[in-house]
């Protein structure tokens, strides 16, 4: 017979399996949203920075084509073109910083400097930069008069091209003095001397990072930076100019050229930098009450676009505030987690309903079946369980057997112990014929005051009569006082038996069983009928 508790137990312990399971659930459903929510974030922060990269290159090939537009325009005004000329001749004649030559720089500088200056006002350009060939040999600094003559053949490699293939070209560049976004055309004119067409040199239209970067930045909704790694400004710049554009940026691992916005150094040092400069994902940085995503992409100067063997010069940097994305996917997942507390909390109820329901139907349902005093089952169980035995045995032709016990002289026990005693007793012996008939898958149950009965399905008499006397002998090894027992010191028990096998016809189990019973009695007690001796 299952113990009561134990079911119970099982049930609770149950319950405990399903809540932990069903907690489980719960927490990988919340890590899964967190995870597929994060992702999606990343992947949408990730599409923002790949679609700024792509308006910053566009901006950056509208400015090459401004720049171009001004230099060509300027290389197409013949007066400017024929004073270039004679101060080319002059300096093939006399040098690069003859008197000849400075009063026809002066010359070519009165007559575009005013235009030039208007330009600059009104629109982003710095700088306009006429330049010998071969190679580059500076001639005039509109922007810089004062430096001139200095050559530029390892550094202005847009000028060299030009100069050497006279054809057009555009193109980021690291100059002696600072860095520019360059569009260089070829200057052709007619020599007065020979009548023919002649090439004279380039000239250059320029502009830098700082000009156009907050105008992207107003334009895109997003800020960007420029970063030109040591090695390449410190190779292209002359000291002086690197001391003065990059002052208290000796520590830094890499030049800050420009930047849209203030903040973007700390912003940087929370981002980490791959070697190449390729990110496949943003940095989310969190900033005081403020969330802002980081990206970058490599820069490329003008040889670097035409080899791609060149490592980039730096990379550009690019940043936003997605502070309002952050707290929406922040509040999103409080309220999945929210959502799933409260779902596991109703569970949770509805799984202690159910099992307040089982524990009362199961109370219930033990109340019916159970002897409440000896915990074996009572006599409406055995009833219905000998009536379902019998239909078994006898479609299987299997015996079946009955064991009947009576404690012996149960009311002078009483009578000298107390029924308390008496209830003591009935339990110890209740529990020892479970014992017993539990190990052999058989069932006891509480057939009247002190009498019990014991089903044994698939089993013969010899067997039922052993199963009987090891019954017998275990409650007398009890040693419960019996002093009013007339045969002996000690509670005993009489117990008689019945068998299909040994029946024969209209002979009824119970009958032959009590039968032996009252033979076991008539026969001194403490004994087994039929015996076994």
């Amino acid at each position: 017979m299952t113990d009561f508790k134990a079911l119970i137990k099982h049930k609770n312990r149950s319950v405990l399996y399903i809540s932990a399971i069903i907690l489980c659930i719960d927490l990988v459903f919340v890590a899964f949203n967190y995870y597929t929510s994060q992702k999606t974030l990343n992947s949408t922060l990730f599409q923002r920075a790949e679609t700024h990269q792509n308006e910053f290159n566009l901006t950056l090939d509208m400015t090459y084509r401004n720049m171009l537009q001004l230099s060509t325009y300027i290389s197409n005004n013949d007066e400017l073109n024929q004073l270039f000329l004679a101060g080319k001749k002059a300096a093939e004649k006399d040098g690069i910083k003859s008197e000849s030559v400075a009063v026809l720089r002066q010359k070519l500088l009165d007559k575009v400097k005013v235009p030039w200056d208007i330009t600059t006002e009104k629109f982003d350009v710095r700088q306009l930069h006429y330049h010998l060939g071969p190679g580059s040999l500076s001639y005039l600094r509109v922007h810089r008069p004062s430096k001139f003559g200095d050559r530029l053949d390892n550094t202005r490699f847009t000028i060299v091209d030009t100069n050497k293939e006279k054809t057009e070209r555009s193109g980021f560049e690291t100059g002696r003095i600072y860095s520019g976004l360059r569009g260089v055309s070829p200057i052709w004119t007619i020599d007065p001397e020979t009548n023919r067409r002649t090439y004279v040199g380039a000239v250059e239209a320029g502009t830098s990072f700082d000009q156009i970067l907050p105008l992207f930045s107003k334009t895109f909704k997003a800020n960007t930076a420029i970063f030109l790694t040591k090695e390449h400004v410190q190779k292209t710049m002359w000291q002086q100019y690197t001391n003065e554009n990059f002052k208290d940026q000796s520590n830094s691992k890499y030049y800050l050229e420009s930047s849209s916005s203030e903040g973007v150094k700390t912003l940087l040092a929370k981002t980490p930098i791959n070697k190449d400069f390729i990110k496949n994902a943003v940095t989310i940085i969190e900033q005081g009450d403020r969330y802002f995503s980081s990206y970058y992409f490599p820069l490329f100067d003008y040889r670097g676009t035409k080899d791609k063997t060149l490592p980039p010069v730096g990379f550009v940097f690019v940043w936003e505030d997605v502070t309002p994305m952050i707290k929406e996917f922040r509040h999103s997942f409080i309220m999945n987690i929210l959502f799933f507390v409260l779902a596991f909390l109703i569970i949770e109820v509805f799984l202690l309903w159910i099992l307040g329901r089982e524990k009362k139907l199961s109370i219930a349902e033990r109340e019916a079946i159970i002897d409440g005093l000896t915990g074996l089952y009572n006599r409406r169980y055995y009833d219905a369980l000998i009536t379902k035995e019998k239909a078994r045995a006898l479609k299987t032709n299997r015996p079946l057997s009955l064991i009947i016990c009576d404690i012996d002289y149960f009311k002078y026990f009483n009578d000298t112990y107390g029924h308390l005693e008496g209830d003591k007793a009935l339990k110890k012996v209740a529990m020892t014929i479970r014992k017993i008939v539990e190990n052999y898958a058989s069932i006891a149950a509480r057939y009247g005051g002190e009498e019990f009965i014991i089903v044994l399905p698939e089993t013969d008499r010899a067997n039922a009569i052993m199963i009987a006397d090891n019954i017998r002998s275990a409650v007398y090894a009890l040693n419960i006082p019996h002093e009013a027992s007339l045969i002996e010191a000690y509670l005993t028990l009489s117990l008689g038996v019945s068998c299909t096998h040994n029946l024969i016809a209209e002979q009824s189990l119970i009958k032959i069983a009590d039968a032996n019973l009252y033979q076991a009695k008539e026969h001194g007690r403490n004994r087994v009928e039929p015996s076994i001796r």
